[in-house]
């Protein structure tokens, strides 16, 4: 059984790698922008590692590694179960069906995708990944105006459930304050550093105030529960517990536990 296991996994490996042919001659083909995966591997992992203590830079890392290897927008995204840029979300059919993008549309899109995919590799070339206070602004803009010159293909109202649709899949993978506070959104919102920052804070504390009324509800829900036994049980329980004790978390904050006669214990430290 571990050897079928161990053949499975190096079996999906294998189907996970990505291609890396090029044309003949050496030349740019459906493979992307490199010629072996050694190249491919130094240029992502440079940008990986100019990443590794910049948020909004990471969030790029599925956008550089779908034009690096010559893939379709939003491919990495999809397959990694984050959320999808706009173009990539156009690869879903039920996308297309939802904002109303008839098939020979969505044709012209993907021939333009091609043409854009070769420019946008053309100008991620050109940056330099040890600059990493700009790198981040100068592979937006690629993106930006890649989705700009997209978006011209597609009508009004189109473009506009689409928004909707990413900002919907960015909710369903990270909260709403961290949509508010990381780009597109904050820039597109205006929001500033100092409103960022308040909506954090905030957050944190409507996130204990939740936890003091799940905590309530919990109460509420064991002293229904313990009613059911009969006074011998009840009372051996709470013998069990005894006297209430407050424990904190690694972050120093409580976390309630079980109660018996309507008092916490057993809160977590």
């Amino acid at each position: 059984m571990k050897i079928n296991y161990i053949l499975v996994c190096l079996f999906m490996l294998a189907l996970a790698v990505p291609c890396f042919g090029q044309g003949k001659g050496g030349k740019e083909g459906a493979g992307g922008m490199f010629d072996s995966k050694e190249e491919y591997g130094n240029f992502i992992g440079s940008a990986k590692r100019a990443s590794a203590e910049n948020p909004e830079l990471r969030s790029l890392i599925p956008l550089i590694n779908d034009i690096a290897q010559g893939m379709p927008i939003g491919s990495t995204a999809s397959r990694y179960g984050t959320a999808s840029s706009e173009l990539g979300l156009l690869a879903n059919p039920r996308i297309r069906e939802d904002i109303e993008m008839v098939d020979d549309q969505y044709r012209e899109f993907q021939e333009r995708q091609r043409t854009l995919q070769k420019e946008m590799a053309d100008q991620l070339r050109q940056i330099d990944f040890t600059d990493t206070e700009n790198l981040p602004s100068q592979i937006k803009e690629i993106r930006d105006s890649a989705e700009r010159e997209m978006n011209e293909l597609l009508l009004p109202h189109q473009v506009k459930r689409l928004r909707q649709l990413r900002m919907q899949s960015l909710l369903q993978r990270r909260d709403l304050v961290q949509v508010l506070t990381a780009d597109p959104i904050k820039s597109d919102l205006k929001i500033t550093d100092e409103q960022a920052q308040e909506l954090r804070e905030y957050q944190v504390q409507m996130q204990e105030d939740i936890q003091r009324e799940i905590a309530k509800i919990q109460d509420k829900a064991r002293s229904r529960l313990l009613s059911k036994l009969n006074p011998s049980q009840k009372k051996e329980i709470e013998d069990m517990i005894g006297e209430t004790f407050v424990f904190q978390n690694s972050r120093g904050n409580s976390k309630g536990k079980p109660s018996v006669k309507g008092k916490s214990f057993g809160k977590g430290k």
